[in-house]
């Protein structure tokens, strides 16, 4: 009787996995790409802001990419990206240049663009999602940045 009960569970357990197959998914994002898929506006506003990093502007860094984004705001979440920046300066030594590394297209209106950040003690990744707004064209959406830069080798 109890290997009857197992086998009942093990089977509806089973049957309730498969049955998802057929429920809707999202749109799955294409693989990570080169940078040549990414609208020249994109990379523009990246490089401006890894310009003005470099020359120890941080504030007006971040004015300029979140120029029309959500994050604006949130005065709170300003501060905070400001002082962490300037603390992985800190850290990580300063921000002597950038490397493209991968951008991750989901559809037409959201992309997301991997850099190595090449600050002097260390390697810095950073990641930057943008959205492009009905109203308001390309706005950034969320800006990462860590010292986890060994995720962009694939296999460890």
């Amino acid at each position: 009787m109890k290997i009857f009960k197992i086998l009942i569970i093990l089977l509806f357990s089973v049957n309730t996995i498969f049955a998802q197959d057929g429920l809707p998914t999202s749109k799955k994002s294409k693989e990570p790409t080169s940078f040549i898929e990414v609208p020249s506006l994109l990379k523009s506003k990246v490089e401006s802001f890894f310009n003005l990093v470099m020359k120890n502007d941080v504030k007006k860094a971040y004015e300029n990419i979140l120029m029309n984004s959500p994050i604006n705001r949130q005065k709170e979440d300003i501060d905070n990206l400001l002082s962490q920046t300037k603390r992985a300066i800190e850290i990580y030594g300063k921000l002597n240049g950038y490397e493209p590394v991968n951008a991750e297209i989901a559809t037409d209106s959201y992309i997301r663009l991997r850099y190595l950040g090449l600050h002097g003690n260390f390697p810095v990744r950073w990641i930057f999602t943008f959205y492009r707004s009905p109203e308001k064209d390309w706005i950034i959406t969320n800006i990462k940045f860590d010292d986890l830069s060994e995720y962009f080798f694939k296999g460890d």
